[in-house]
């Protein structure tokens, strides 16, 4: 049973990470400019979505939902969150921003793997926001916030992944000198 994890796939080291018995239980390896892979029980993924599907339905089945329906969803959120440039990320933030209004993860009640995934994804996009951007994107800033806090700074650190200070509270507006008569 083993695992090749691309170089920059954060998505899969985070899962790893965050599933000790996963990184337990296989050979990890690291591989420079291929999909990351994974051989387990006779069966074989490639890819982000798929490798992670299947360390789930192994490892934590519940991070794949619990329903049908919660597992589509989670598949839907995990191939969003794929989609890269910068452009693309502001787009997805501010869907992200809009789908968090009322809700506290992006599938049913609890993390999961859409959650786990979009945020390894989100991450390096997010540190380049100010202050200001981010609060542009509240409900999105507070998710990522919550996401980063619910997991250990082991499992962040193993991932290669760095605290972002997030400051949910309204940037401070300088204000306007009066005019001198």
């Amino acid at each position: 049973m083993s695992v090749s994890v691309s170089t920059n796939d954060l998505a899969l080291k985070l899962l790893l990470a965050a599933v000790p018995e996963a990184a337990k239980a296989l050979s990890v390896d690291s591989v420079a400019d291929q999909l990351s892979q994974l051989d387990l029980d006779g069966q074989h993924a490639e890819g982000t979505n798929a490798v992670a599907h299947l360390l789930a339905a192994k490892y934590n089945s519940e991070l794949a939902g619990t329903t049908d329906a919660e597992q589509a969803e989670v598949s839907q959120w995990m191939t969003m969150s794929a989609r890269h440039g910068p452009v693309e990320r502001q787009t997805f933030a501010q869907t992200l921003n809009t789908h968090l209004a009322q809700r506290t993860f992006l599938v049913g009640n609890r993390l999961s793997l859409a959650d786990l995934v979009a945020f390894a994804n989100v991450h390096p996009y997010m540190t380049s926001l100010t202050a200001q951007k981010r609060f542009a994107v509240n409900n999105f800033s507070r998710w990522f916030d919550l996401i980063q806090h619910s997991l250990s700074a082991d499992a962040l650190a193993k991932a290669g992944i760095q605290l972002v200070e997030i400051d949910l509270n309204a940037p401070v507006q300088a204000k306007k000198q009066a005019p001198s008569a």
